[in-house]
């Protein structure tokens, strides 16, 4: 079993060499690390240059960390895929731990937690969950999977069935994009002890305070996306954008031009905008009566 393991990288020259060193001193006897850089302007090449042929660097035009995804997959070789960001890093011992999971419970994903807490040891024993939710995702219930990028692996043939994935103007559909296509589409495991370090900083995106403005137009995009690309998750999907809607503060007649946009292709049904709209009028109800009740309580 080989493994690959995409460090997708912008602008974290500071952060990426432990990155990769974090990957390099895995103890497994077969794996490749591909470095994608996605035209970063601060001096990342060099330190991928630095690293001469042990590693397998795609140098490309910015375009987003999916699209870093993309053309990270495909310059991959390996039966499992580890996705790792290039301010984040794996803890000792975490490529072979993964790797018997698979090889014992023949799992098409395995999605271990994460710490903030740098220096960490890696856990004595692992904890783990199997996770099969299928016909829930296709009920537009929503999975439990509070994992971030770089504790995401995949087999390569399920991976396949996700990448390439779209690649939404200014808002990243990483995460939840792959999480629920994946849990969609297969039999998974959590690892709830973690394996993965997670760097908290002040020039996270898509963490923390950040993250506030976007998560709604990150929640429009994905639910499209998804509805878009299986038919099994147009409930999920629209139930994803009705969410960001509601959350998103925009005024009726800007909700309007958003629904519009979304079911002018036909992906929600002939009846979609009205669905979308009456969801969106529930969740926002939902949000105004929730601090009375917790008031009364």
């Amino acid at each position: 079993m080989k493994a690959s393991v995409l460090i997708n990288n912008f602008n974290y020259a500071r952060y990426l060499g432990q990155a990769i060193d974090s990957a390099l001193t895995q103890d497994f006897p077969d794996f490749e690390i591909v470095v994608v850089d996605d035209g970063s302007t601060d001096n990342s090449r060099e330190v991928i240059a630095s690293y001469g042929d042990r590693i397998v660097p795609v140098l490309k035009s910015n375009g987003g960390q999916a699209s870093s995804f993309n053309a990270g997959f495909a310059a991959s070789s390996g039966d499992i895929v580890f996705l790792l960001d290039a301010d984040d890093a794996f803890l000792p011992g975490k490529l072979a731990r993964v790797a018997a999971i698979y090889a014992a419970q023949g799992v098409d994903w395995c999605f271990d937690r994460v710490t903030t807490a740098e220096g960490s040891a890696p856990p004595a024993e692992l904890r783990t969950t199997p996770f099969d939710k299928r016909d829930r995702l296709r009920q537009g219930k929503f999975p439990s999977l509070p994992v971030p990028t770089s504790g995401l692996s995949f087999r390569r043939d399920a991976l396949a069935k996700i990448l390439p994935m779209p690649v939404a103007s200014d808002v990243v559909l990483s995460d939840n994009y792959l999480k629920f296509a994946a849990a969609y589409l297969g039999r998974g495991v959590v690892v709830d002890t973690p394996l993965t370090f997670q760097r908290l900083h002040a020039a996270n995106r898509y963490t923390g305070a950040r993250a506030g403005s976007l998560r709604p137009k990150i929640m429009v995009e994905t639910g499209l996306e998804l509805a878009r690309r299986y038919d099994g998750l147009k409930a999920l999907g629209k139930s994803l954008v009705a969410g960001g809607l509601a959350e998103g503060g925009l005024p009726p007649a800007g909700v309007w031009g958003e629904i519009r946009r979304v079911t002018r292709d036909g992906t929600f049904g002939a009846d979609g905008a009205a669905r979308i709209a009456t969801l969106v009028a529930y969740k926002r109800l939902g949000r105004l009566l929730r601090p009375h009740e917790a008031a009364a309580s």
